[in-house]
């Protein structure tokens, strides 16, 4: 049990899996005769992929011999495909509802024209199946995991993805590529190598606008570089089809999470501020960047599900071509004025969007909410950070859907995946957010700040619920208390825990001291009727710790040697921002 353990941890399937696997898509991936060949040495395998060892050159080096070098592998990034393939699935069998949904609508407009004799020219229904794009591939561990596990043939009433553009700038990184590829018996035909700009190949690829190639465009785009995403954004936006899904890491978290804000605001466009929400705004900040790259062309982004995971963050955003829509990106983006002293923050919208007899929408600046420039609990001075996203972060019908997926009797759906226990807990634990409520306090830092003992955290949140709002967790933070009441019902539930628990030595005795906002008497509540978080029929756990220690990102190699920084990063983030490098250093 504990060998299999261990296995599962560092990302690896069972043998039977993964045997099951390399047989569904060219047979073993030891070689191209499907016989059942022992993997090279220094080889790694994830999922149904297997990665060779980057070769050493020949000669020696400081005194030693040539050999194989080991592939660089941070078993951490493992999550992030298992998440992309279980998300590209239920994206897939969406896309194709929606598909079949327009078909048969241009069926019947066709019928109604010929009927009225007005026949409308034959027009080919689309091929089945997704075109995807990814910009960064590296060693093609990604790519290869998704042919093998979302590929034609792969699954018997559905096809996921019907070609793959696998694309690295380096051309080291793009001829191990093909080594990994044909080793792992893909076809050319399911999976194209290209080795060009990324930038360059996804702005040759436009979905509209003058000198656009609407046919050329992805269904799917997959940028996973190392650092930031930003210097892809543009491009990438443009080179989705309408509908189309964009699959978005940044790993440059300690710039998100306000260490650098002048770098952050250049990157994002919004200012990151040290606070107990960094996570959630490290989210809200990059959905900010890839709303407005879209929305500079007539687009609309729709985030349907985005993550904070360990060191990253991992969006899922479909572009939309909807100009109208596109005017309610002001009233989805906001400031956020955080006090210097307490947790009192307030959100300030940018834009008001209001509908008129249930047809027409009205625009207007927002009206201005926030305090002035002294918290008014505290009295401390304000900071303010943003832009930002505040619309939702994820579809929860799309996000039901993947936890539905996640259930025991669908996984043998997706026999690659391994981190289906963390995966199904953070896809709980996002399904009873309020994806309406914008930033969250976090329980801990609001007793230390006023030296009190903690707070029942359950009874914390249910006392809310009991007083008619809303209250729930942010799936990065379990003590997170993400809720709709003004600070001043906050710190009114602190004020009548300091009553029943006195603290010694309070910073700031002057804010308990301050006369209750809500009417006495007010009484705590273990559980509420009113809850709003529908319980699951079984106990999931939602909140895992990290498998082992060190757990984060690796130290990125350098460009233009042997093991390439693309090859080097088949774990990290797969790859880093190669055609971007430039613009991602200067900033």
């Amino acid at each position: 049990w504990l060998k299999r353990r261990r296995r599962a941890w560092r990302g690896l399937p069972p043998p039977s899996a993964l045997a099951r696997g390399m047989a569904e898509v060219g047979g073993s991936s030891g070689s191209g005769t499907g016989g059942k060949a022992s993997p090279p040495e220094g080889a790694i395998r994830e999922g149904f992929a297997e990665v060779l060892p980057i070769p050493k050159p020949a000669e020696k080096r400081d005194g030693g011999a040539g050999g194989r070098a080991e592939v660089f592998y941070n078993p951490a990034q493992v999550f992030n495909r298992d998440l992309s393939v279980l998300v590209l699935s239920v994206f897939a069998r969406r896309r194709a509802a929606e598909v079949a949904e327009a078909e048969e609508r241009r069926r019947q407009k066709a019928e109604r024209a010929e009927a009225a004799g007005r026949p409308q020219s034959a027009r080919a229904a689309p091929e089945p199946g997704l075109v995807l794009f990814e910009a960064l591939a590296a060693t093609g561990i990604r790519s290869i995991r998704y042919a093998k596990e979302l590929g034609p043939g792969t699954r018997p009433a559905a096809v996921g993805l019907r070609h793959i553009v696998a694309n690295d700038l380096e051309p080291s990184a793009v001829a191990h590529m093909r080594r990994n590829l044909e080793h792992n018996c893909v076809p050319s035909s399911l999976v194209e190598v290209s080795c060009a700009d990324a930038n360059g190949h996804m702005y040759g690829r436009r979905a509209r606008g003058p000198g656009s190639h609407p046919d050329l465009a992805y269904d799917v785009i997959d940028l996973d570089p190392y650092g930031s995403c930003s210097p892809f954004l543009d491009a990438a936006v443009q080179a989705v089809v309408d509908g189309g899904l964009l699959c978005i890491t940044s790993t440059d978290m300690p710039v998100l999470a306000g260490n650098n804000p002048e770098t952050c605001f250049a990157r994002y466009g919004g200012t990151a501020l040290k606070a107990g929400y960094m996570h959630e705004m490290a989210l809200r900040l990059v959905l900010h960047a890839v709303s407005n790259a879209a929305a500079r062309f007539g687009r609309e982004a729709q985030p349907i599900l985005s993550c904070s995971i360990d060191f990253y963050v991992r969006v899922f955003v479909r572009i939309f071509d909807a100009p109208a829509r596109v005017k309610r990106l002001a009233s989805k983006t906001a400031v956020v004025h955080q006090c210097v002293q307490c947790e009192s923050f307030s959100v300030q919208p940018l834009g008001e969007a209001t509908t008129e007899d249930g047809k027409t929408e009205k625009f207007k600046p927002a009206r201005v909410i926030v305090p002035g420039e002294t918290c008014p609990e505290c009295g401390g001075r304000m900071k303010l950070g943003g832009p930002f996203h505040s619309g939702p972060m994820f579809d929860p019908g799309f996000v039901e859907l993947c936890v539905e997926a996640c259930e025991e009797e669908n996984r043998e759906q997706l026999p690659g995946v391994t981190s289906w226990r963390k995966i199904h807990g953070m896809l709980t634990a996002i399904s009873e957010e309020h994806p309406d409520v914008v930033l969250h306090y976090k329980l801990p830092q609001l007793c230390r700040g006023l030296k009190l003992p903690p707070v029942p955290l359950r009874q914390f949140r249910s006392t809310l619920r009991a007083l008619g709002f809303k209250a729930s967790h942010f799936h990065r933070e379990p003590e997170a208390v993400k809720t709709d009441a003004p600070n001043a019902v906050v710190y009114d539930l602190m004020r009548l825990w300091a009553e029943e628990n006195p603290p010694q030595n309070c910073p700031m005795p002057e804010l308990l001291k301050k006369e209750f906002t809500l009417k006495r008497p007010v009484e705590w509540t273990s559980a509420s009727a009113s809850d709003e978080v529908t319980a699951r029929p079984t106990k999931i756990a939602r909140f895992l710790p990290n498998p082992e220690a060190n757990w984060g990102p690796k130290r990125a190699a350098k460009m233009g040697g042997s093991a390439t920084a693309e090859a080097a990063q088949s774990g990290g983030g797969d790859a880093p921002a190669a055609a971007g490098a430039a613009a991602a250093a200067a900033l």
